[in-house]
Formats: C-alpha cells, structure tokens, sequence
C-alpha cells in the first residue's frame, strides 16, 4: 500500500497516511489531528533507495536534474 501526504484544510496540520490505493477518496482521509475529512493530497517528491540505507529523492538521483530546477 502506498504512502501519500495531505493536508488538512481543518486545521491545515500535514499528515502522511497508508491508503489502499490512490484511487481513495480523500474524504476517506482522517486527519490524525481534528479528526476531520477534509484533507487534500499533496505532491510529494518520490524517494528512492540507493544501497543498504542510503535515501535519496529522485531529483538528486537523476543526472539530467539541474540546479535551476528546483529540485536539488
């Protein structure tokens, strides 16, 4: 199951949540703090796992990223 962010528009807390797929609602999404539904998804940079314990996100990863591009 995939790991997502949101963003309460309650209490605008930011929360991580395991949902079972990205198609669920995000009025499925408790916020952990209010306990409301009313949380949005975020974009959130992708994390990769380079070696043993050794993390990464995916701009720093890929040569092509430049500097200028917001990502480093």
């Amino acid at each position: 199951m995939p790991v997502y962010e949101y963003r309460c528009r309650s209490c605008d807390n930011t929360f991580s949540a395991l949902v079972a797929s990205s198609d669920t609602p995000v009025g499925d999404v408790e916020c952990p703090r209010c306990k409301e539904h009313k949380a949005e998804k975020l974009l959130s940079m992708k994390a990769t796992v380079i070696g043993g314990n050794q993390v990464t996100d995916s701009a720093r990863a890929c040569p092509r990223a430049s500097r200028d591009s917001g990502f480093t």
